[in-house]
């Protein structure tokens, strides 16, 4: 018992060296967090971009494979400039017309909208930076420009990350 009461506790010195490592301690476990976070931002974005990406070339694909389909001749069954595809097809008694393009209207984030005959477009998928067609014979070669929907301050350039998608799809029916 004597040696318990001869005891003083800590001093000032010792509890200022405790706090400042527990300090240390809790602003690198904080900084690791926000690297973390930041990193999981960036890829769940990149994931999302080249998701939506493949889900407008799939899209493309398929209705350009489907182009013409129920046309009688003497109508083309695709109409296309560099930036503007309409395919068409008849599934009922009149012809449908569909058409992409890339809007600008919201000039912060652009997106390939769809229009279908003459009703009013609709954004059909986000952050489509350009969309470009080519025509040789029965090919259409699409390129697309996807970027990220959010700007990464770490990122090079003006901050978006960017993926190119590129697929030739043959035109089914007659052209």
């Amino acid at each position: 018992m004597a040696r318990i009461k001869n005891e003083k506790g800590m001093t000032l010195v010792e509890l200022l060296i405790a706090g400042l490592l527990t300090f240390v301690l809790i602003s690198a476990a904080f900084g690791f967090y926000v690297t973390q976070h930041n990193q999981w931002l960036a890829q769940t974005d990149i994931s999302n971009m080249q998701q939506n990406s493949r889900v407008v070339i799939d899209e493309l694909s398929r209705n350009i494979r489907s182009a013409g389909y129920g046309i009688l001749s003497g109508h083309p069954s695709v109409r296309l400039t560099s930036d503007t595809l309409a395919i068409f097809r008849q599934d009922s008694t009149k012809i449908d017309t569909i058409r992409y393009y890339v809007s600008r209207a919201d000039t912060l984030h652009p997106n390939l909208a769809k229009r279908i005959n003459q009703q009013t477009a609709q954004i059909f998928a986000e952050d489509i930076e350009s969309v470009q067609f080519m025509l040789s014979g029965t090919i259409i070669t699409v390129t697309l420009v996807a970027r990220e929907g959010r700007r990464d301050p770490e990122y090079t350039g003006d901050g978006y990350r960017r993926r190119t998608l590129i697929t030739a799809v043959e035109v089914r029916n007659k052209m």
